[in-house]
């Protein structure tokens, strides 16, 4: 029977027969036969590397590294390397992965094989040039059943076993050693001779390139409910085009159903740029405009890369795919049918404000002149949401839009602006994409949160993908600020639509990388009317800002200032239950973090009460927010008000947060002015978003340290209110009771942030693994479990590429990477921007791996990092040996755990000094591998809740103003918010560490420089850095802020003093010193020689002790000096200084 390998059998009798055993189980065992298939390419390769001497063996003789091998893919056609690539591909997913193999996908690699073989037989024959055209013919497949039944997944692994090309590569590897150079240099040279000798006659055999790209542009279009199988729509002839015949093909063209082009499609090989088809298309476009009297859309793409380009309209730009038909039709419809924007009437039902029709102005002039994006900034009251209305039915009206996609980050904005929609454009439908029983696809305007559309977006309904592309033809993002973009940015780029974004964030504090995304220079909104503006013209009432400084939560609670009856209870509360140590003081930072006291709950409440605004006739408190620090806090606040205010009856104070049931329905009823609860107590819910004008009271019981979210704080009380207190008598102002220092704290601005996101904890695994491997790969030629140990790291690597699904949106920008980083192959030969293009492009993506325990993953991370730290011989390593050594001890506490208890003879070795001599990086995998599972049976031991009721002392209450607005950047003022918030953060682990003299791990300097670099307050390293010094030691700073713990330095003296009998001088001459420690953090020995140290003896140290003891002394000062690398020899410091510490002594 004829096969289309027929070429093959009288020059390459072996790949024949291979061949046509895969030609024959296409329709009966589809699987096996892209098994074979990939076989039959290997044999093919692994001739040519024993016959072609220019081709150069690589180390790894697999067949992905054959192929992508430089020699062999400069040897070969260029457009027959995608076709070798999806052959390996194919092949390995039949035999590796349970993705359903169909018969087009077996014939599809058939087809693929075909042509690589023609080319070796054309060019690798003694009659090679003479070789006839031939076509493949898909009716020579062989369609009977196979005598056989269909090999099993399981099966095709122990054949591929079975079959491994080892042996044949240990043979050519033999064959090249006993060639001599004159053999081999002969062999090239006919080679040579033979392949210049068929390259004579043109090879005209069409390798039909469009195939291999196909399979990519085919998905797409039938994702956008394309059938693309009639004759018309590929290869369409058309004439007109600047050749010498006039003549040309455009290789797809979208029909509509009057018979004239909706687009075409112009696509380019896989290996070339789309943008070098994009004037050829536009020269097709010319053609079938001429012939069909409409002017279709164009695409032009590589099957990677996606082009749309309206050239009656926009410029050329990225898309996700292809638009569906109906979506296309809109566009050549649009071209005449649209309205000028500038003539159609803004609806003044929806928006009469003069600022709000300027800004729907600013939009559409933007959209006249060709551009696609815009960006509001508008104080919050100001009307955002109603003024995307009112741009919404313009447009709509105008003809420029059908669908509308309504984006903010949480439900209760949704369905806020779901209401909005309805009140003000009732014509249009509108639906909660949150909800499920809502169907999208009923609706002109869609509002959803930005996780949920992320979700929705990969759905597929027969097939065809639901939201598409071009399935919005506006996009409106609320709260258009850096977090939203740093996570969500896909979301803008994924729809071909018009995009506008809304924010309330002050213009100079939007990051420069939202401007880029709007197309706006920095700090250049399309339209800004900012809070300042609106309270002049009387659109927002102002803030009066009310002090209320409260002793306990600005300076925490100290042992010595209390009663001695608040001293038993705070003895009872405090006491360490090892030690039996009770602190001197709790830091303020503690106060309704885990601490929470009575008194100055309830002293707060009380002030609220009484000088708070008041509605219906000053008898009742006007409508309030308490923003609290946490859950507990705010459950406390609530307790306490029903038992100071029991005649409530438990309705006129409530707790609203996002982890409640039916929270909605109590944000419903607190914005009705006669309904309860008349104070909200949140946790973040109402921070942001909320509009409800009675609000006339706001209590500020957390500290904020976002200037963002500090305005959005504000925001919620600045609405208009008419007749609010009576007839006539409407809100002018709102009250903020500031009970934590805000004020302070934003008297001067921060400078605008411009922060990178922090990296997920999957993403730096990726990278480290990435570091890791690369290192293993220089230093484990000579060792065979650290190579092991270097290819398990790029199997895990490869995993989480291969894994990957190709169909979601996020995966798709990204495929072309993504395919060729599927192959495993691919991973032995890593250049440094192979190293790049992972860590930054593909470490980030969804894939399909089983999720697995976060506490296992951070233990394979710290692992990794001692591996890298054993390997570079960095001095990191003793501070992650002592932190594994640490867990390990942790560990071992959880005996009664079976898992734990079988591996308690390697938990203890490893905590023992001995088990890390010699230590390697495999010995390190071992046990990550061993214990990884059990690290989360480790406690994580929460802090203790303690309830007090101690006197709180309260201030002076003043009114004051509230800092609403940036004015400008103050070095003083950002020194004072940083050393603010570190004091503020005191019981981060690295922090309380440095304070106690502990030494910090390379996890603790991590954590610390994330939760400094990353925080709002401290905006980036670089500023941090410009403020104060790139020499500055970050742990030395620290520690000169926080002071030392009082304990830490008296227990490095205790054992000294313990063990030696001193006069009383020698003991307060020590004492001092503990005193200056604990007062700056670190100290020069110097100072010993200065006052006060002088004034027990003229001499200082060397008149109190004798060299011996003095000598010890300043060993233990250097010890606290050391854990902060501070080293500072023989230097002393001003006696200015010292005169400073003398006087507060005295004091």
């Amino acid at each position: 029977m004829a096969s289309n390998f027929d070429f093959l059998s009288h020059h390459y009798p072996e790949l024949y027969k291979h061949a046509i055993h895969a030609e024959s189980l296409v329709y009966t065992a589809p699987r096996a036969s892209c098994f074979y298939t990939r076989f039959t390419l290997e044999q093919a390769v692994l001739w040519l590397y024993a016959n072609d001497a220019y081709l150069q063996p690589p180390d790894d003789n697999s067949l992905g590294a054959l192929i992508h091998e430089q020699t062999f893919k400069d040897n070969l056609k260029p457009e027959l390397f995608p076709k070798l690539r999806t052959i390996h591909k194919f092949g390995n997913i039949a035999v590796h992965q349970s993705t359903p193999i169909k018969e087009k996908d077996a014939q599809y690699l058939i087809k693929e094989l075909f042509h690589f073989l023609y080319w070796l037989r054309r060019f690798y024959s003694p009659d090679g040039k003479n070789l006839p055209k031939i076509k493949f013919n898909p009716q020579l497949i062989p369609q009977a059943k196979a005598d056989k039944a269909q090999l099993s997944q399981q099966q095709l692994q122990a054949l591929e076993t079975q079959l491994s090309q080892t042996e044949e590569m240990r043979r050519i590897a033999e064959t090249r050693q006993q060639q001599t150079e004159q053999e081999l240099a002969t062999l090239k040279a006919e080679i040579k001779a033979l392949k210049q000798q068929n390259a004579v006659i043109p090879d005209t055999h069409d390798y039909n390139e469009a195939d291999t790209r196909q399979y990519l542009i085919d998905v797409l279009l039938k994702e956008a409910g394309w059938n693309i199988n009639q004759p018309e729509w590929k290869e369409y002839p058309v004439e007109g085009m600047p050749n010498n015949s006039g003549k040309g093909k455009v290789d797809y063209v979208l029909w509509g159903d009057n018979g004239k082009p909706l687009a075409l499609i112009e696509a380019k090989g896989t290996r070339k740029s789309a943008k070098t088809g994009k004037h050829q298309a536009k020269l097709y476009a010319d053609c079938l405009e001429q012939k069909f009297q409409q002017r279709p859309v164009i695409f032009y793409t590589n099957g990677y890369d996606y082009w749309i380009w309206d050239d009656l309209n926009y410029p050329p730009r990225v898309i996700e795919g292809f638009l569906k038909k109906d979506e296309l039709e809109k566009i050549i419809f649009r071209r005449s049918s649209r309205k000028k924007l500038h003539l159609v009437k803004i609806n003044p039902d929806i928006v009469g404000r003069t600022y709000q029709q300027e800004a729907i102005g600013r939009i559409t002039e933007t959209f006249e002149n060709k551009g696609r994006k815009a960006l509001l900034v508008m104080a919050t009251g100001t009307g955002k949401t109603r003024t995307a209305i009112a741009l919404v039915d313009l447009l709509k009206r105008a003809n420029w839009v059908n669908r509308v996609l309504f984006l903010a980050d949480r439900n209760a904005l949704v369905t806020q602006a779901l209401r909005a929609f309805k009140a003000h454009l009732p014509t249009v439908t509108a639906v909660d994409l949150t909800k499920k029983r809502n169907d999208p696809e009923t609706a002109n305007v869609v509002l959803s949160t930005y996780p949920t559309m992320f979700n929705r977006i990969n759905r597929t309904n027969a097939h065809q993908r639901v939201f598409g592309a071009g399935y919005f033809d506006l996009v409106i993002v609320d709260e258009a600020h850096r977090s939203i973009y740093q996570k969500y940015s896909a979301l803008f780029t994924y729809f071909d639509a018009l995009l506008v974004g809304l924010t309330a964030t002050p213009r100079q504090e939007i990051n420069r990388d939202t401007y880029r995304t709007f197309d706006l220079e920095s700090g250049v909104p399309s339209f800004a009317y900012e809070l300042d503006d609106a309270i002049k013209d009387g659109y927002l009432v102002p803030p009066q800002g009310v002090k209320v400084p409260f002793k306990f939560l600005r300076a925490g609670i100290k042992y010595t200032e209390l009663s001695p009856e608040e001293q038993q209870e705070y003895e009872q509360r405090f006491r360490d239950e090892e030690s039996g140590e009770i602190p001197e003081q709790v830091n303020a930072k503690a106060l309704n973090q885990w601490l929470f006291n009575l008194n100055t709950v309830d002293q707060a409440l009380e002030l609220l009460m009484q000088q708070g605004l008041k509605v219906e006739g000053g008898d009742k408190l006007g409508k309030t927010i308490i923003f609290a620090r946490n859950t507990k806090h705010a459950d406390f606040i609530v307790e306490r008000f029903n038992i100071n205010y029991p005649h409530y009856k438990g309705t006129f104070a409530q707790v609203i947060h996002s982890d409640m049931a039916y929270h909605q329905s109590l944000i419903d009823d607190f914005s009705i002015a006669k309904k309860q609860p008349t104070i909200a107590v949140s946790v973040d819910m109402l921070d942001t978003g909320i509009d409800i004008p009675e609000i006339v009271n706001l209590v500020f019981f957390k500290p904020v340290y976002s200037r963002v979210k500090f305005n959005q704080m504000i925001g919620r009380g600045t609405r208009l209110c008419k007749n609010l207190f009576a007839v006539e008598t409407d809100k002018k102002e709102f009250l903020i009771f500031d009970l934590c220092s805000n004020f302070e704290f934003f008297s001067q601005e921060v400078p605008q942030t411009n922060t990178k996101p922090p990296q997920t904890l999957t993403t730096q695994l990726v990278k480290t693994r990435l570091e890791l491997s690369n290192l293993l790969q220089h230093h484990s030629r000579e060792n065979p479990e650290a190579t092991q140990l270097q290819q398990t790291l790029l199997d895990e690597l490869h995993q989480h590429v291969a894994t990957m699904e190709p169909n979601n949106f996020l995966v798709r920008r990204h495929l072309q990477k993504v395919e060729e980083f599927s192959t495993r192959e691919r991973w032995n030969q890593l250049s440094d921007v192979d190293i790049e293009n992972i860590a930054t492009s593909l470490a980030p993506l969804p894939n399909g791996l089983t999720p697995e325990n976060e506490l296992a993953k951070r233990f394979d991370l710290l692992c990794f990092k001692v591996q890298l730290a054993i390997i570079k011989q960095s001095t990191d390593f003793i501070q992650l040996r002592d932190q594994i050594r640490d867990l390990m001890h942790r560990l071992e506490e959880q005996q009664t755990v079976p898992m734990v208890k079988a591996k308690l003879s390697l938990i203890a070795e490893i905590q023992a000094e001995t088990w890390w001599t010699d230590i390697t990086p495999v010995k390190i995998d071992h046990i990550r591998r061993q214990l990884r599972d059990l690290i989360k049976f480790i406690d994580q031991k929460a802090q203790k809740l303690v309830y007090t009721n101690f006197i709180d002392e309260l201030g002076a209450v003043e009114t004051v103003n509230v800092p609403v607005q940036q004015t400008g950047f103050s070095p003083y003022q950002y020194r004072k918010k940083v050393e603010a918030y570190i004091r503020e953060n005191e019981d981060h682990i690295a922090i309380a560490k440095l304070k106690r003299n502990l030494p910090l791990t390379d996890g603790d300097l991590a954590s610390l420089e994330t939760m400094l670099f990353e925080s709002e307050v401290i905006e980036s390293r670089e500023k941090f850095q410009e403020v104060y010094s790139k020499d500055l030691s970050l742990k030395r700073f620290i520690r000169e802020l926080v002071g030392l713990d009082r304990n830490a330095a008296k227990q490095a003296f205790a054992q000294y003093l313990e063990n030696t009998s001193f006069s009383a001088n020698q003991i307060r001459f020590v004492e001092t010193i503990i005193d200056y420690l604990t007062q700056q953090g670190i100290m020069d020995a110097g100072l010993l020689y200065e006052p006060p140290f002088t004034d027990l003896h003229h001499e200082g140290l060397d008149g109190v002790f004798d060299d011996d003891h003095a000598e010890e002394i300043i060993n233990i000062i250097e010890s606290f000096n050391k854990t902060i690398g501070v080293n500072f020899g023989a230097a002393s410091r001003s006696r200015q200084e010292s005169d400073q510490f003398s006087s507060q002594l005295l004091c």
